[in-house]
């Protein structure tokens, strides 16, 4: 079975987050030891020149206090979550209350 480049860079960044080796990773996925390592060295090579120098920035999650005040005087009071999940939640209770 013919693999397209997009799954072969995919197949290069699961085996490592896997926790296998590279041979029972190949195996769970029916794929031949020879054949990765040749991904490897014509993808990975590349993949790796194209980050080179620039490193994993992860976003800051901001988590905060906040309250929401009804025209019914009920008072909601959300801590923990960030301003997007607020806003998700807000939006899905009203859905469900339209």
């Amino acid at each position: 079975m013919r693999h397209s480049p997009t799954s072969i860079r995919q197949f290069l960044i699961d085996q490592p987050l896997s926790g296998q080796t590279v041979a029972a990773f190949c195996e769970e996925h029916d794929l031949k030891v020879p054949t990765f390592y040749s991904w490897k060295k014509k993808y990975g090579e590349a993949e790796a020149s194209l980050s080179e120098g620039f490193c994993k920035i992860m976003p800051k999650r901001e988590h905060a206090e906040r309250s929401l005040c009804l025209p019914s005087g009920l008072r909601l009071e959300l801590i923990g979550l960030t301003t997007t999940e607020i806003a998700e939640l807000i939006l899905e209770i009203d859905r469900a209350h339209a």
